[in-house]
Parts: structure tokens; C-alpha cells; sequence
């Protein structure tokens, strides 16, 4: 069967289909042929439309950035989905996310469309990625309208509906009345590193704490870099993992542009007492089961899916709220109980080899598209 892949491939949607598209390739016997679309970067004309801001409407979310950008790209996709097909007899389409597959619901009537998601428009609307401030919540009805008739018609067109977690898998339930059915839990899937226990580091004189976020400020970069500055620049290092410009300073260790899978990006992982994401914009958050499947402490804000992941706090620390103060604590409760951080890392470890494995997500997902297809 020749499949479409088409990935958004910005932040950390990047790693999300492009694992279960090489191993498609790598095992014949699940008769997957994929073909792979990227969704952006967007050309340099459409960049210029999708990403421009009016200057005072921004901050009221009356620029209709986030409708913009969504419709933009959902049309780009269409028309390299049908280039596609003008050479390539396409049996069915996986598309990662919504936000770049609206403009897919009348294909959906042709061929089978499937759609992963890491959230509904309806839970990023309770959220701050729609309307980060009072006035653009209030004003957020009037700018989301255009994607969220769009959204629901494209959830109504679809073969079927791959959640990330749990929680989306809620909300398409009872927000959008999804019969279960038609939906399937496909959450991230990592490689499995070395177990920690067999890593030889070198001693080290202060606990590493790390942070691995591409957009600094956006991730909670500053609200680690405070509690660093008043509670543990004597005491420990920061490591920072970013694509964004964040100036050094003593004790902190910049690491900008390191690729992913990268031996440097791995030395981090091997090198670090515990890792840090205090992001309070998350919808799931692949970097968490990144630092679980290395064995490092996790402490995380507690939105999107991080108690599902962390399982409730048996797997790491959540912060609720994200305060210096308690980051502060989290932190000192990682190094000053040795014991404690091992039994969550070492359960953390079972529940990424148990839940988030690669293998049987491609086969759950083979399964899907054959069903599908069964079904067209």
C-alpha cells in the first residue's frame, strides 16, 4: 500500500512521524510504502504571508496569526499532496497534525485521511497557545472561528484519529462526540538509549542540571535561569541545550545547534543529574520521554500530557504551579535523595519500553492504515 506521510515538522512535531516512516521502510512484511510530504518550511512567499504580524492587533490575537498560519499551510499541503498523486497512485494519507490537514476534508471523501494529534483545538483554546492574555481570550471565540468549523468537518471526514495521549483522546470523545472506534492511541515512540547503569562518565564535581528546549524563552528557560541563579550557581552547573541565543555566564553552559540523536546531544543526556522542563505551553512534550529513556530525573510543569507521561509523579517531579520556589524544592529533592530519583528514573525507563516503543507503534499503526483501507 502507498501511503502518504505528511509531518508538520515544526518544534517538536519534527520527531514525531519520521521514526514511524523509517521503520515502515526497514519492514517490508507490514506492506507499508510511504512516501513522505513535509508540511513546512513553508516557501518563502507563503512564509511572508503566514507569518506576518500587525503591529497592535498582535496581542489581541486580531491578526488572525493562528488561523492564518494554519489555513496557509493546510493549502500548501493540499497542493503537494495532489502533485503527489499526479505521479503516485496514493491508497490512503497519515498526517501529523490537524493544524496543517484542514485543507484535506475533501480528499477525505476520496481516500482514507488519518490524523495524529497531540491536541484539539478545543483544549488549545483552554490553554494559553491561543489566547496568551486576557483580551485575546475574550476576543478568542471571534478568532478562532475560521479553523474550528474546518476542524470538525476534517474530524468527521477522517478514517481515523490517532491521539497522542490520553487526554486528546478525551477530548475528541467528549468535545467533538468522536466515537471511540474511530480512534487509537498512537503517542510518540523513542530509540531506546544504553541503560544508564552501563555508561562509564567521568567523575564530575557538581551536579549537572539540564535544560533541552529549541525556543528558550517559550520552553521556561527564564524561570529556570532565575531559580539557578539564586539557589544553585554554587552548587551545580546548567547545561542548555537551545537553538536560541542565550548568553553564558558562570556555571551556565550554552549548546546551541545541537542535532538530535548527535553523539554531543547524547554526551548531555549521559552527563546530566537531572533535567528540567518548565514549560507551561505544552501539549505532550517528546522531550520528557526523551529524558525518561536515558535514566535522568524529570521535573516538569504539570500541563499538557506530563502527568500522563510522568505517571502522576511516580516518574519524575511535577510542578503545580511552575514556581521558583517550587522548582527549587524538586530540585533539591532529586540531589539530596539519591534513592528516590533512581526508583522513579528506573520506573520512568520501564513505562517508555512498555508504552512509547517504536516497534509496536509501527505495527499498531500498519494496522490502522490496513483496516482503513479494508474499510474505503
Amino acid at each position: 500500500m502507498k501511503v502518504a506521510f505528511i509531518n508538520e515538522n515544526t518544534l517538536g512535531h519534527a520527531s514525531y512521524l519520521l521514526p514511524l516512516v523509517q521503520a515502515l521502510g526497514t519492514r517490508p512484511e507490514l506492506g507499508i510504502l510511504p512516501h513522505l510530504i513535509n508540511a513546512t518550511p513553508l516557501p518563502a512567499r507563503l512564509q511572508r504571508w503566514a507569518n506576518f504580524s500587525i503591529r497592535g492587533l498582535r496581542r489581541w490575537g486580531l491578526d488572525f496569526h493562528n488561523a492564518r498560519w494554519r489555513l496557509t499551510v493546510s493549502r500548501h499541503v493540499r497542493n503537494e499532496v495532489q502533485a503527489l498523486r499526479s505521479r503516485v497512485t496514493i491508497e490512503s494519507i497519515v498526517v501529523n497534525t490537524q493544524s496543517v490537514a484542514l485543507g484535506l476534508t475533501d480528499i477525505a471523501l476520496e481516500i482514507p485521511v488519518l490524523v495524529c494529534l497531540d491536541a484539539t483545538f478545543e483544549q488549545l483554546g483552554r490553554s494559553r497557545w491561543f489566547a496568551p492574555n486576557a483580551p485575546s481570550r475574550w476576543l478568542l471565540p471571534l478568532t478562532i472561528a475560521p479553523l474550528r468549523a474546518r476542524e470538525r468537518r476534517l474530524f468527521e471526514r477522517a478514517q481515523c484519529l490517532l491521539p497522542w495521549s490520553e487526554q486528546a483522546r478525551q477530548s475528541l470523545l467528549y468535545d467533538y462526540q468522536i466515537s471511540e472506534l474511530r480512534t487509537v492511541l498512537l503517542p510518540p515512540s523513542v530509540a531506546l538509549p544504553s541503560r544508564r547503569g552501563s555508561i562509564v562518565s567521568q567523575p564530575k564535581h557538581r551536579p549537572q542540571i539540564l535544560f533541552v528546549g529549541g525556543d528558550f524563552r517559550r520552553k521556561g528557560g527564564p524561570l529556570l535561569l532565575e531559580c539557578y541563579r539564586r539557589y544553585f550557581a554554587k552548587s551545580c552547573s546548567l547545561h542548555i541545550v537551545t537553538q536560541a541565543d542565550v548568553a553564558p555566564e558562570p556555571g551556565v553552559y550554552v549548546h546551541k545547534g545541537l542535532a538530535v540523536q548527535s553523539e554531543a546531544w547524547k554526551e548531555r543526556w549521559e552527563q546530566a543529574d537531572v533535567f528540567v522542563l518548565p514549560s507551561t505551553l505544552e501539549t505532550f512534550g517528546i522531550v520528557l520521554l526523551e529524558a525518561l529513556a536515558f535514566e535522568v530525573p524529570v521535573i516538569a510543569a504539570e500541563v499538557g500530557a506530563a502527568r500522563e507521561i510522568l505517571a502522576g509523579g511516580q516518574a519524575g517531579w511535577l510542578l503545580s504551579p511552575c514556581t521558583v520556589e517550587n522548582l527549587r524544592e524538586s530540585i533539591k529533592a532529586v540531589i539530596s535523595n539519591p534513592a528516590l530519583a533512581k526508583a522513579k528514573t528506573e520506573f520512568g525507563r520501564r513505562k517508555v519500553e512498555e508504552e512509547f516503543n517504536l516497534a509496536s507503534h509501527v505495527a499498531r499503526l500498519a494496522e490502522c492504515l490496513h483496516k482503513a483501507k479494508s474499510k474505503d
